[in-house]
């Protein structure tokens, strides 16, 4: 099957390790903010691979917006389309809480999936619906903790601690400890809904001298995994280091989390920064000769 890759840097990289032709693509925007993906060139295929990552500087609407318009021409020149969204925006509106409110990450999904044959995405945080309740497609979410905790293969299991922030970050744990057989802690985290102070409560656990990994899906200012740390500390912790994948506003979230100088900072680039760990694009090319015909 001939399959081509299109797309962004990402798309170049994925191609080289998969061994395929990339078709890159220029942007223009108009004075008016219209967007203009176009391809460098035009070449049909059996098969094509649409992945984009969200640029930091980037209207989360406008990367949408240019997703959908690449796929609807990816359409055009190939019967089989697999859309790779890094990260996947909206995720968080799952189910209506207030009456007269939209549900987001449904509509958009909706809207994504028109020009799609596959979708994967990395660490959707699945509230309250699964990846498949919000997709009629094929749709695969992808983990990455896994390879996540292989960063830290310089670190002693038996010596080593790893924390959820609250009670949605046990699956990360657990992911995270596949091979790495680390004591686990979760905690449980509670918001005040009028000032937005957070507090935890926590199990009673002796971590003195510990090497402490804090592990979560996403970090964009870092206050809460910043409010777990400073537990953490308070228990006498030998070390704290960090692991999450989606760094929202890219260096500026990692940048934030240096103020308690962390052992280390592990994170991908679903979204654009300078200072990731993890390229996702090799976990991406294995799931990818797992599920098409490559």
């Amino acid at each position: 099957m001939k399959t081509i890759v299109i797309g962004d840097d990402l798309a170049e990289k994925l191609a080289q390790l998969l061994n395929l032709e990339a078709i890159l693509i220029e942007e223009r925007i108009f004075p008016d903010g219209e967007l203009q993906p176009r391809l460098q060139k035009e070449k049909k295929a059996e098969q094509i691979i649409l992945i984009l990552q969200k640029r930091t500087d980037e209207n989360i609407n406008s990367y949408l917006l240019k997703y959908f318009l690449l796929a609807r021409k990816a359409k055009d020149l190939a019967p089989k389309v697999v859309g790779i969204m890094p990260y996947l925006p909206y995720a968080r509106q799952d189910a209506v809480f207030q009456e007269g409110e939209s549900l987001s990450a449904l509509y958009v999904d909706e809207l994504i999936e028109k020009n799609l044959d596959v979708f994967i995405t990395c660490n959707l945080h699945e509230h309250r619906k699964r990846i498949k309740d919000l997709f009629k497609i094929p749709a695969h979410n992808l983990f990455l903790f896994k390879d996540l905790a292989e960063k830290f293969s310089d670190f002693d299991s038996k010596e080593t601690v790893v924390i959820g922030p609250d009670r949605e970050a046990k699956t990360f744990v657990d992911d995270f400890c596949l091979n790495f057989s680390a004591q686990k802690l979760v905690f449980l985290k509670q918001r005040d809904t009028k000032t937005g102070k957070i507090t935890f409560s926590y199990p009673q656990e002796d971590l003195v001298g510990k090497e402490v990994i804090i592990v979560d899906d996403i970090v964009a200012t870092g206050g809460t995994i910043l409010e777990a740390a400073k537990i953490v500390h308070q228990l006498k912790a030998k070390t704290i280091s960090f692991a999450f994948v989606h760094p929202i506003f890219g260096d500026q979230s990692i940048e934030s989390l240096k103020t308690i100088h962390p052992q280390k900072i592990i994170t991908t680039n679903t979204i654009e920064n300078s200072k990731y760990e993890l390229d996702i694009v090799e976990p991406l090319a294995r799931f990818l000769k797992k599920i098409t015909q490559l």
